[in-house]
């Protein structure tokens, strides 16, 4: 009986530790791919993928949001049911395409035309992406499973295939695989991560503890995560983000608009994320602090006494 349990156990994390971690490396993939689809249509300009940046965390906003509501006003079978539904109607945009006759407006700002012309194409399979993460996470706490109480180890292989896709695609994926493949395989990756989905909701649907959970999976204002305000949170939010934004466009707009380039100041973003949310953070953070004094220090003094004689490298910095 034990043995039998155990085996049922791994089965559980494997199934949404791969779910996650298929979905991350689809999300960070898709990011320079369709980046690089837009790019000729708009002559290379560096804002495309500024604008791009912009929609993909605006839509990753949504998508956790949307989690965030879904787990905490409804049963888990109605999460289910909910979640089918976005998912069959977010095939209606694959595969990976743009919209047919599209053309960037001659001579307005296109930032609206890439956002519109993004969300067209790839907006609700993107969402699914998003959403996944939280929601598998949320998912299995109801599981009944030894580890439930305390699911976000599961974000270990989430920020696994994120690392992945963001080290693969420059290297091996764009120079060996042409775009209309890449689209192709992204799009087959997609139909692969839904079958993992429904596993995960066949799982929950199914486990021993769904009754017990979504009884108790009502409404509640009691519980406080935090005393700060949402405010501030989106206060502390909009600091890394906007830095990222800036570092983007720098180095894009002095450098070059290459996915190579756009790869590293969204890596550098995700391992700030790995180390603060990771079992070693009040470590890291002490040594974080000292280091960024002892690197930021002689770059800030050299740019105000040769501001133009700064070399690319230290920008990367």
């Amino acid at each position: 009986m034990n043995h039998i349990k155990s085996q049922r156990n791994f089965l559980f994390i494997f199934v949404f530790a791969a779910t996650l971690f298929f979905s991350a490396t689809l999300m960070f993939l898709l990011q320079p791919l369709f980046g690089k689809i837009l790019l000729p249509l708009l002559g290379g300009t560096p804002a495309v993928w500024n604008t791009c940046m912009v929609f993909y965390q605006s839509i990753l906003f949504l998508g956790y949001l949307y989690a965030h509501i879904v787990s905490t006003k409804l049963q888990s079978t109605s999460q289910i049911k909910l979640h089918a539904a976005i998912i069959l109607l977010s095939f209606l945009a694959l595969p990976l395409a743009l919209p047919d006759n599209t053309t960037p407006p001659a001579l307005d700002n296109p930032t609206f035309w890439i956002i519109w012309t993004l969300f067209l194409s790839i907006g609700l399979p993107f969402f699914v992406v998003s959403t996944t993460a939280p929601l598998m996470q949320k998912w299995f706490s109801t599981l009944g499973h030894d580890s439930s109480s305390d699911p976000y180890f599961l974000y270990a292989a989430s920020n696994a295939g994120s690392l992945l896709a963001l080290l693969s695609y420059p290297f091996i994926i764009e120079p060996s695989i042409g775009l209309e493949h890449q689209k192709i395989f992204w799009s087959v990756g997609y139909a692969l991560l839904c079958l993992f989905i429904a596993a995960c909701a066949f799982t929950l649907w199914n486990s021993e503890k769904t009754t017990k959970a979504t009884s108790s999976e009502q409404p509640s204002d009691t519980i406080a995560f935090t005393d700060l305000p949402v405010g501030r949170w989106l206060a502390l939010a909009f600091v890394p983000s906007s830095l990222l934004l800036g570092l983007t466009n720098f180095i894009s707009t002095d450098i070059a608009s290459v996915p190579l380039l756009w790869i590293i100041p969204l890596t550098l973003y995700l391992l700030s994320f790995i180390l603060v949310f990771s079992k070693w953070n009040d470590k890291t953070h002490l040594v974080m602090i000292k280091l960024q004094a002892i690197f930021f220090l002689p770059f800030l003094i050299y740019a105000f006494i040769n501001p133009a004689d700064l070399p690319y490298w230290a920008y990367l910095i």
